[in-house]
């Protein structure tokens, strides 16, 4: 079921962000295959405060998860946030720019 608006977070109730995926491939080297996640980036959102709260204590990581959803097929899911603020800084940084330069020809 292809999403026509970016949904809800379940864990705090905020719109989801439309997030850009990286150009690059990792781990099997079959990407994210889709060109954008929404993305919950509310700080204060459970799942968040949560997940950093049990990496920490769990595994001495500073890091957590955040929500989110692939829009071509609704697919619910967690992507982890290793670095916090690396996450917001890039998607701001795509924010910046107009919608045609955000999208690869």
């Amino acid at each position: 079921m292809k999403l026509e608006k970016a949904p809800n977070c379940p864990h705090c109730g905020k719109e989801l962000d439309k997030y850009d995926t990286p150009s690059f491939h990792f781990a099997d080297g079959l990407g994210w295959c889709t060109d954008f996640l929404y993305v919950c980036f509310n700080d204060d959102c459970s799942l968040y405060v949560n997940g950093k709260k049990y990496l920490w204590e769990k595994y001495g990581q500073a890091a957590s998860y955040r929500y989110m959803v692939y829009p071509d097929t609704g697919q619910e899911d967690t992507i982890v946030a290793a670095n916090p603020r690396l996450m917001e800084v890039r998607l701001a940084a795509l924010k910046s720019q107009p919608e045609e330069e955000n999208q690869e020809e």
